[in-house]
């Protein structure tokens, strides 16, 4: 595949200062040799096999002692989201499974944060911390090269083709064993700060692909796909082509997860993201009373909206099992006989999908289809708070029913797990298996119970005067959720993916609910 590669151009021109605005700056962000859990193996033709990692995607080539490795690419354009979110493009020597402790490599990271990302240049002689070369733009065109000039002396070279910024051949002092030669997505670690999620960089093509010394034959490349915490490929390799005797090229991609969620506004517009469809909304709709809450169907096929007045609105393959007006009951505060006594405030399906329950702000509960009435805080002499979430348990014979205070109340066979007894609640969410639930506060503090994985919290700053956190909703896997402000902004924890929020957009209602899976 390739010859010795060529030194970048000699002649340096500035490269412009990197501003940091975000969560964490691109010297915060550390590139690591990779993390494999199977092993490589060299691509054989006929053969789909790729190792798999959790935080390399791309191609290798080991087996002898390398001196070179070159490649172009284009800065991918990354997605930006409110939570911190990474992607690093860059070729390198060692790192990998024979030379776990070093690495000598160059590139591109892509950095977004609170709706913004920010791109860079930068080099890194594992362990040492990474050097910022300077800032560079989503398309511009980029060669980098690693050179050997003798024992443990190189050069390390990167150059904007776009710009003509470049770092020259800068001499570097490397002792690594150099037995594996790399082109690689990754996603970093952060140092000091939040731990990003693989940013959506959409696909990076590595081309003129060359390490020295040259493989008469690609079969010694060994593709790497990245996977995230429950072995779901999130980044892969495509095939490599040889464009001409001495280079080749492949395009690394992201995979968009198989996730997906839906925030919903007051006034009943649906947002989709991820693999949520839209089905409907209530947008265009003058409503009696605003929406307040959805509930999605288990094959994620439709969803419900509830409104304050105990309304249901029924989408995509959802059934319909009543309504509160549907009891011959007028909204709360309508000064007619037989209204609510508080205005309903949340919804969840009942354990088979078969019905569902509506609480209101003062505790009643209300059961739909197979849903079964268990209890409520009226019942039972009052609960302290506003009631803003009711969650079924594992059986279906019982449920939690989650306060503002920050309190939790079980009825029929629920068990109690916990609660954080402060602050102001505003949702709760059970595990997909019913033994376990996450509690948000409005500042945006997570608390786990049962078996609820604790995943990490949004940073407390982000929320305040009209912006509350107002939804926590998980993963169908369990192992994460997302976290939804009043302003549209979505975090990401665990397994879930950020597939996008409505920050910076103009609502019609603030986002009151949502939902995932």
């Amino acid at each position: 595949m390739g010859a010795s590669a060529a030194g970048a151009q000699s002649t340096q021109t500035q490269w412009p200062e990197v501003s940091h605005g975000l969560a964490s700056a691109p010297e915060q962000l550390h590139t690591n040799p990779g993390r494999f859990v199977t092993p490589l193996d060299p691509h054989v033709a006929g053969s789909s096999y790729a190792a798999e990692s959790t935080n390399w995607s791309g191609q290798i080539t080991s087996g002898t002692t390398y001196s070179s490795v070159h490649a172009d690419w284009v800065v991918p354009t990354v997605q930006a989201t409110q939570y911190s979110g990474a992607s690093a493009t860059w070729i390198g020597i060692d790192g990998g499974p024979s030379s776990p402790g070093s690495i000598i490599q160059t590139g591109t990271v892509q950095l977004t944060g609170g709706g913004a990302t920010q791109y860079s240049a930068w080099y890194e002689l594992y362990p040492a911390p990474p050097v910022t070369v300077g800032a560079v733009s989503p398309g511009d065109s980029m060669s980098a090269t690693i050179q050997q000039i003798g024992g443990s002396s190189w050069t390390v070279s990167i150059t904007d083709l776009t710009t003509g910024n470049s770092t020259g051949s800068k001499p570097v002092t490397y002792g690594g064993p150099a037995d594996s030669a790399e082109w690689i997505e990754e996603l970093p670690t952060a140092v000091g700060t939040a731990q990003p999620t693989l940013a959506n960089f959409g696909s990076a093509t590595f081309s003129d692909m060359q390490y020295d010394p040259a493989s008469q034959s690609a079969a010694l490349l060994s593709p790497v796909d990245m996977v995230d915490e429950s072995s779901n490929v999130i980044a892969t390799a495509g095939a490599t082509t040889r464009t001409s005797p001495t280079t080749s090229t492949f395009t690394d991609s992201y995979v968009p997860s198989a996730r997906g969620y839906w925030l919903v506004g007051s006034d009943g517009g649906i947002f989709s993201f991820g693999q949520a469809q839209f089905y409907g909304s209530t947008g265009s709709l003058h409503l009696q009373r605003p929406v307040v809450g959805i509930v999605p169907t288990a094959d994620h096929g439709g969803y419900w909206l509830d409104a304050s007045d105990g309304g249901v609105f029924s989408y995509g393959d959802t059934q319909f099992y009543g309504s509160i007006p549907g009891l011959g009951l007028h909204p709360a505060g309508s000064g007619l006989p037989n209204s609510l006594n508080a205005p309903i405030v949340g919804m969840v399906p009942s354990i088979d999908d078969n019905g569902y329950f509506m609480v209101a702000s003062d505790g009643g509960v209300f059961a739909f289809g197979d849903a079964h009435f268990a209890g409520s805080c009226p019942g039972i002499g009052g609960c302290s708070g506003s009631a803003v979430a009711v969650m079924p348990d594992s059986s279906g014979n019982g449920y939690w029913l989650v306060t503002s205070t920050g309190n939790v109340y079980t009825f029929g066979d629920a068990p109690y797990f916990g609660a954080p007894g402060r602050g102001t609640a505003t949702s709760a969410v059970a595990t997909p298996d019913g033994l376990g639930y996450w509690i948000l506060l409005a500042d945006g503090q997570v608390f786990s119970y049962g078996d609820a994985a604790s995943a990490g919290s949004p940073p407390a700053g982000d929320f305040g005067g009209l912006n509350a956190a107002t939804a926590v909703f998980s993963t169908s896997s369990g192992a994460g959720y997302w976290v939804s402000s009043a302003l549209g902004s979505v975090y990401n924890f665990g397994d879930a993916p950020n597939d996008g929020g409505m920050a910076g957009t103009q609502l019609n209602g603030a986002i009151i609910a949502a939902t995932g899976f």
